[in-house]
């Protein structure tokens, strides 16, 4: 059997194995990969994210974002080479989150890795344009001209806009997103605010390779910003129900204070779908 990194010119190759959402993560600045074959056919492998690497003290971490492993002995192999790269990347810490149905397979051979392993509620909630069009708050709301769809701005804006936000620690669910390209980015329906030819305020979704709408980023700053998150989100859901069809997904990551309150706000009853979660320090 080989292992194989995975890289942008050799994904398409696994295209059948790989979920395609996991799959378009592949050569982006901190998303790793590897597969295993035997006879040239994957059996088992991974895509992972390091987070943390662009800060100075702070712990880096591998993130397990999808992984297939047919039987121990595979697993070994695989997560010998897994194990390297860590080390090579000075990572001191290992995560995963796991869809629960795919996952319960995996429990014995992660806790024989090192990893602590349990069942929880998952931080992603999934909604239908259908259901967002209920929101009470999203009827009567009406965006100010500030809030603008971001095919507007220019690259030079755009530019600006993410260096600013970077700069006081906000990037959303996208650890590159500096090295990322504006495209990546749903354009017709990410949002953003400019006050006083100055953007203060970025609502970005990208349309994933399962045709969903995942929100990556929501961010604002200055003194209206509790004011201008609202507007953004409207403004971003009614370009959305002028394109999308009413069953399009809608996925929020609940990853921190901001998406969590969104959460609640938006989907009081919603609950994310069961997954396992564990670490182990490297």
């Amino acid at each position: 059997m080989d292992v194989v990194r995975l890289t942008d010119e050799n994904i398409s190759e696994y295209q059948d194995f790989i979920p395609a959402d996991a799959a378009e993560h592949v050569g982006r600045t901190y998303y790793r990969g590897l597969v295993m074959t035997e006879d040239n056919e994957p059996v088992a492998g991974m895509i992972w994210l390091l987070k943390n690497m662009r800060e100075e003290g702070a712990t880096s971490e591998s993130d397990i974002l999808w992984m297939v492993i047919p039987n121990e002995e595979v697993g070994d192999e695989l997560f010998k080479e897994y194990d390297e790269l860590l080390k090579s990347e000075g990572v001191t810490r290992s995560a995963f989150t796991l869809p629960a149905r795919n996952a319960k397979p995996l429990k014995g051979f992660l806790k024989s890795k090192g990893f602590s392993v349990k069942l929880m509620e998952g931080d992603i909630i999934i909604a239908r344009m259908s259901e967002i069009a209920e929101i009470p708050f999203l009827k009567r709301l009406r965006p100010s001209d500030d809030i603008m769809p971001l095919r507007s701005v220019t690259q030079r804006g755009f530019n600006i806009a993410i260096r600013r936000m970077v700069a006081r620690g906000f990037y959303g669910l996208c650890e590159d997103i500096e090295y990322l390209p504006r495209m990546y980015f749903e354009n017709d329906v990410s949002s953003y605010c400019e006050q006083d030819g100055i953007i203060n305020g970025l609502f970005l979704c990208h349309k994933t390779s399962s045709d969903r709408l995942l929100v990556e980023m929501m961010a604002a700053i200055g003194r209206d910003y509790v004011k201008t998150l609202p507007m953004l989100i409207a403004k971003a859901y009614r370009s959305a129900s002028e394109i999308y069809p009413p069953e399009t997904e809608v996925m929020i990551d609940r990853h921190n204070y901001a998406s969590l309150a969104l959460g609640e706000k938006l989907f009081p009853t919603s609950f994310g779908i069961p997954v396992y979660v564990g670490s182990r320090e490297e």
